[in-house]
């Protein structure tokens, strides 16, 4: 291997490793690929666009990169594109299908279309002056997530067919994160709702108005075991409470769960004051689960001008009886 061999090979294994990081760098599904195909314009090819399957097999347009991105009008070319026909007929059909890496060196004009996905890949390739391309299926689990096509539009340095391993073995790592990212992001949403369905409808009270706003603090965490609750004991007295369990995914909200509702009962149970409550509630004699509380705050009264208060606070280590 001579030394441009060498030079070659390392430069394709670097931006094998920075497409990763790229995509990696972020929770963001749409922001990853955004980064990636930045990456890829600046060193593989002039534009790069990736296609997506949605969970009920519709088509979208997720991402299209320039490496001068003024050419772009924003927002003029993501968005849903027409159905995928069964028939496969034009290369994003087939690499949809499965098929791929396919080597686009001449590209036919709009008006050769076989279908309306077809028309609206060639049209891409006209506005962008296309004049080889690689279309590349995101494959993982035996599943075709979507499809990435890198472009370029010097007909003096066209896509061969020795690009074709590369561009796979790139696509197929970049589809796998792909697929973990929308799973991570499926648990979001699940945890989110589960979370937002957990939510306690607040008592509407004659000597109290009580008002509530559930929002994540931050992007990257949607979902945990912060919560507040409100309700009425036997006697009157009204008891309000905001709590929070440590983490941010689907089991910290199902650990909220519990003990939103373990503590309630007790309130209602015991009709103790807020301390001694909370106390029952965090004492290691009582069943709970994985994830303790680390503080809750319960202020009740039965009017306004009346209100005793008490607080939680996570007990220690050596305190905390295996659950």
């Amino acid at each position: 291997m001579g030394d441009e061999d060498k030079k070659a090979l390392l430069g394709r294994l670097t931006l094998l490793a920075d497409a990763g990081t790229a995509l990696a760098s972020t929770l963001d599904l749409l922001e990853g690929l955004r980064r990636v195909c930045r990456v890829l314009t600046g060193r593989l090819g002039d534009w790069c666009v990736v296609d997506l399957l949605d969970e009920r097999g519709r088509l979208e347009r997720a991402v299209v990169s320039h490496r001068t991105p003024e050419v772009l009008a924003p927002g003029g070319y993501e968005g849903l594109l027409p159905p995928v026909p069964q028939d496969a007929a034009g290369p994003l059909p087939r690499v949809l299908r499965g098929a791929g890496p396919l080597l686009l060196a001449d590209i036919p004009s709009p008006n050769r279309a076989a279908n309306p996905l077809h028309a609206r890949q060639l049209e891409l390739f006209e506005q962008l002056a296309a004049r080889s391309a690689i279309i590349t299926p995101l494959r993982a689990r035996r599943e075709v997530l979507g499809a990435l096509t890198v472009a370029r539009t010097d007909a003096d340095h066209p896509f061969t067919k020795n690009d074709l391993p590369f561009i796979e073995a790139l696509v197929r790592s970049l589809a796998l994160q792909v697929d973990n990212a929308r799973l991570h992001q499926q648990t979001q949403r699940i945890a989110e709702r589960f979370q937002r369905d957990l939510l306690p409808e607040l008592p509407q009270l004659d000597h109290l108005q009580i008002a509530a706003r559930y929002t994540p603090a931050q992007a990257i965490a949607q979902v945990g075991g912060d919560w507040y609750d409100a309700f009425v004991l036997p006697q009157g007295d009204t008891v309000l409470v905001i709590g929070d369990v440590a983490g941010h995914d689907l089991q910290a909200a199902i650990a909220m769960s519990a003990l939103r509702n373990m503590l309630r009962g007790i309130a209602v149970d015991r009709q103790e004051p807020p301390g001694r409550s909370c106390a029952a509630w965090t004492s290691p004699s009582i069943p709970c689960t994985r994830r303790r509380p680390r503080h809750a705050s319960t202020p009740w009264s039965k009017a306004p001008s009346r209100a005793a208060s008490g607080g939680c606070t996570t007990p220690p280590p050596d305190t905390c009886l295996p659950c």
